[in-house]
């Protein structure tokens, strides 16, 4: 008790009433204890049910990262619509990492949850991802779609919408086509993102140079790094599809350093449309994502099965390329013919 309350900066007396009367603390307190214990490593001696009473609808929500406004958009999706049920979130991320995700996921099995979201999950926890239906705790799975059909999912089709930004830098002139890309070896959401990628070009017979794929976590510094990467090569690209906004964001600050124009040398398309998309310099071209629609909906599934219903649901979810003015046609396009006007059902925001 001594370790977890100097963990989690609190008395002993309030990790007692946090494993013995839970109901009587702040959720933000619990939530800050219950880390420390998973931290240490450590278990109540009696059931740790105890944890998290029964009475009060605890809702597990599973995001990759808490600096990203993308997952803190989808999880104020949930918190907003938990309210209306008096169903409280219990939020844990992973860092990208399948060990910590793992983790979590035990602690979480132990405790008596009213429902489980996820934003995604590594391949390698898939049994343990799926033992929580099972135990008739109800499940949900954002940012994919899935095969089975024995979990719930509210999610998108990630190559449907790298193919779908890939085709737009394409129908500008470009085909030396970079990506800057998370994970894709171990996140399925990324690897999808890839291949619509790879499939794009294709399409148009033409095939993707190795040294053309960084492959690195969505962060701003590693896009910054990824652009460096890539335009030290001997024949940089004229254009990179960067899988998340923050790799976007990165790269445009690195293109700027070497002293180039964003899109007047390099366009620079992003994959999320954060909040700050549309407040770079230049506005930032991007795939739309219903982060917070994504949250909403995954909640009421969970809310819906603790009531009555537990039929399966499953959506997929529309995304929309938003074009703002950090994509253009190619320099050597440019001057041999005129720009090309964006294809039917691209939505433009340079007027908004």
């Amino acid at each position: 008790m001594e370790d977890v309350a100097t963990l989690a900066e609190v008395s002993k007396a309030t990790v007692s009433r946090c494993i013995n009367s839970p109901h009587q603390v702040m959720p933000v307190t619990l939530k800050r204890v219950v880390s420390a214990i998973d931290r240490l490593g450590y278990e109540a001696k009696h059931s740790t049910n105890a944890l998290l009473p029964k009475s009060l609808p605890i809702v597990a929500l599973m995001i990759p990262t808490v600096r990203s406004s993308l997952f803190s958009n989808t999880a104020l999706g949930a918190e907003k619509t938990g309210e209306t049920g008096n169903h409280h979130v219990l939020i844990g991320s992973s860092h990208y990492s399948p060990e910590k995700e793992r983790k979590l996921l035990e602690l979480w099995l132990k405790l008596p949850l009213s429902g489980l979201i996820l934003a995604g999950f590594f391949e390698s926890n898939r049994d343990l991802v799926y033992k929580f239906p099972k135990m008739g705790i109800p499940s949900v799975v954002t940012y994919e779609i899935l095969s089975n059909d024995e979990i719930n999912y509210v999610g998108l089709d990630n190559f449907e919408a790298a193919y779908k930004a890939t085709e737009y830098l394409l129908s500008l002139g470009h085909r030396k086509i970079a990506t800057i890309i998370g994970p894709f070896s171990g996140i399925r959401r990324a690897k999808r993102r890839f291949e619509g990628y790879i499939s794009a070009l294709e399409e148009k017979d033409i095939k993707y140079r190795q040294e053309y794929v960084i492959e690195t976590e969505p962060t701003l510094l590693d896009g910054k790094e990824g652009a460096a990467r890539l335009l030290s090569l001997d024949e940089p690209p004229t254009a990179i599809f960067c899988a998340s906004d923050p790799l976007a964001m990165g790269a445009i600050t690195e293109i700027k350093t070497c002293g180039l124009k964003v899109p007047h040398d390099v366009s620079v398309m992003g994959f999320d449309d954060i909040e700050f998309a549309a407040f770079c310099d230049p506005a930032l071209t991007t795939v739309r994502l219903p982060s917070y629609e994504m949250g909403t909906l995954a909640m009421k599934i969970i809310m819906d099965a603790n009531r009555a219903n537990r039929k399966f649901r499953q959506y997929k979810l529309q995304t929309d390329l938003v074009i703002r003015d950090s994509c253009a046609p190619p320099r050597e396009a440019t001057a041999a013919e005129p720009s090309r006007s964006p294809k039917g059902g691209f939505q433009s925001a340079r007027n908004k």
